[in-house]
């Protein structure tokens, strides 16, 4: 124990040590804050038209989507029509400057909020870029660094941290580089098999279509409109199919990108290795502009599924929990067959919504749950079973999470989560129950899970093959995935009929409440960066864990200007936002020392 408390101490020096180093090498020689529209500085009419002509035409200016449901433009027609596809990915994967999350649009043009409330841009970009090619990163990083403005990389808008968008930014639009490419035969020194180039903007949708044409599934996420190469992979990347071929960071094998200081490359294992394993896992935004990622494809087949439904109305509150518990007892043998499993917990429902089971039959996925579904049977507790067999992983998804491209997941809601180790689960099995059950009491908060088990290595697999070599790949996904057992949404969906400020109570109890609780019962694992309170206190060490003095390291290196900026990114530490939004080095204010 004492060499433990001597490692962490010392990790945690490193990180101090850096993170200043970091600060100071920001600070010596340029302006302490980012220019805002409405400072004196701010680029001129000429200047952002003559970035305009460089890049082709193709810079936007932010007009934000709900400006049809405020004077003097209000549309009723149009507004009535945002307002049915709010709570869906539909009107911002779509659009150069929104984001999905509601706390991040900020109240400040929203449809609704009354129609005579000024529309303003509050906390989104000015500007953005629809990125073609290289060029044009090339472009929008030298004009942000030549006149001090932030920059926003952004896709889809799926971003519950508030990372792909910010006041006064110039946005890299990457949706629209939506090239793949199916390799049959790519070859490294790392790997042999099919793999598939994705450009930056292909969504999970598009990419499981095109593989499965030929004959091929790809590790995404659950949710088909979210984009594979850009915060997804590079944060790591749960997916479906991790209990086979790992997490999505698992699976790259090149990453194109533009760097912070303009050069086109492309990162491998063994080319730009520092980079390539930072992009990897440690998270988006902060380390490069990515262009495209080369991934692995692995050959489709059968999959095994099934939907149990638990109603605590007609179990009682004993049964339902009972059950609960028993299911997480018996997770470890669920998943280490490869299967994984998403469900959900509310203080009402328990439902296990898709289990994907590659390669078994319906009758085997019975087998699995046999012990759950046993002691509900004893116990004559009524509850719905219904498993499935489909021939290919793309027609699973499409029925577990379809109907495609959209998908059937909401938008817009607080989230918080946790990484639940095994270890924890089988020695503490009442205090880990009794803490979901504490997190969806009031029925505020429900729980969004999947059970995996991502300790395998696919960088030495077959495309094949589910076998688990002893070692993961290295790369800077945060260690705690490889002994986590169940990953934990915790949800608040977003009221539109009450009071923003109620919303952001929750997002208080959520920080000050909700998440010791479950860190207090896996102590020591951590939290998954994508799916996360961006309030989360001591996010260096939650987010990416032993890893983040090493990406700090990278990060100062590969941009020693400070370019890239995302919140709780690596190297974020360095800035903080005034308020009025402005990003600017700690315990500086704008016209201090401006130059």
């Amino acid at each position: 124990m004492t060499c433990v408390l001597y490692e962490a101490r010392l990790a945690l020096f490193t990180l101090l040590i850096l993170s200043v180093q970091l600060a100071n090498s920001y600070h010596s020689g340029a302006p302490p804050c980012r220019y805002i529209p409405g400072d004196a500085r701010w680029p001129s009419g000429a200047k952002w038209d003559k970035l305009n002509a460089t890049v082709g035409g193709r810079l936007i200016a932010t007009k934000p989507l709900a400006s049809v449901c405020h004077d003097p433009i209000y549309n009723a027609a149009m507004c009535s029509t945002l307002k049915d596809e709010w709570d869906t990915p539909l009107p911002f994967i779509q659009a150069p400057a929104e984001i999905v999350t509601a706390l991040f649009q900020n109240q400040s043009c929203v449809p609704f909020t009354s129609i005579s409330t000024p529309c303003t841009l509050g906390n989104y970009v000015s500007f953005s870029i629809n990125v073609t090619g290289v060029r044009d990163a090339v472009a929008g990083l030298k004009f942000a660094k030549d006149n001090n403005i932030r920059l926003v990389i952004k896709n889809t808008g799926h971003d519950y941290l508030g990372k792909s968008t910010g006041k006064g930014g110039l946005a890299l639009w990457m949706h629209n580089l939506k090239s793949i490419e199916i390799i049959d035969s790519y070859k490294s020194r790392n790997y042999e098999g099919p793999a598939a180039k994705l450009g930056a903007g292909v969504i999970a949708a598009d990419a499981y279509l095109a593989v499965h044409q030929r004959g091929y599934r790809v590790v995404g996420g659950s949710c088909p409109t979210v984009g594979l190469a850009g915060g997804y992979s590079q944060g790591g990347g749960h997916s479906s199919l991790s209990g086979q071929y790992g997490l999505g960071a698992d699976n790259v094998l090149e990453w194109e990108v533009v760097t912070a200081d303009g050069r086109h490359l492309v990162a491998t294992p063994t080319e730009h290795e520092e980079l390539f394993w930072a992009l990897s896992g440690g998270g988006g935004g902060t380390f490069a502009v990515v262009l495209s990622m080369t991934t692995r494809l692995h050959a489709d087949g059968p999959v095994g599924g099934g939907l149990l439904v638990l109603n605590i109305t007609q179990t009682g509150p004993e049964v339902y929990w009972d059950t609960v518990e028993l299911f997480h007892a018996s997770l470890p043998a669920i998943v280490d067959t490869g299967a994984t499993v998403s469900y959900q917990i509310t203080n009402s429902l328990f439902i296990i919504g898709a289990i994907a089971a590659p390669n078994r039959t319906a009758a085997e996925v019975t087998a699995l749950l046999s012990p759950v579904l046993t002691s509900l049977e004893a116990k004559a507790a009524p509850f719905l079973w219904i498993p499935s067999h489909f021939e290919t992983f793309y027609d699973w998804f499409s029925a577990a999470f379809g109907p495609l491209p959209l998908g059937i997941f909401p938008v817009g809601g607080l989230t918080a989560s946790r990484l639940f180790p095994r270890k924890a689960v089988a020695s503490q099995p009442k205090k880990v129950n009794d803490a979901l059950r504490n997190t969806v009491a009031s029925g505020t908060f429900h729980l969004a899970c999947l059970g995996l088990n991502a300790n395998i290595s696919s960088a030495s697999a077959s495309s094949t093959s589910s076998s688990r070599p002893a070692a993961p790949p290295v790369n800077a996904v945060h260690p705690a995935w490889r002994e986590t057992l169940m990953h934990c949404i915790v949800i608040a969906d977003w009221d539109w009929t009450i009071p923003s400020s109620t919303m952001v109570a929750r997002e208080a109890e959520l920080t000050a409440r909700v998440v010791p609780a479950l860190e207090a019962v896996t102590p020591g694992s951590g939290t998954y960066l994508n799916e996360a309170n961006f309030l989360q206190p001591h996010w260096q060490r939650e987010f990416y864990g032993a890893n983040y003095p090493r990406l700090l390291d990278v990060k100062r290196r590969l941009d020693p200007e400070g370019v890239f900026y995302a919140r709780t990114a690596v190297g974020s530490e360095a800035w903080d936002a005034d308020r009025e939004g402005r990003l600017c080095r700690p315990g500086k204010k704008y016209g201090e020392d401006d130059l």
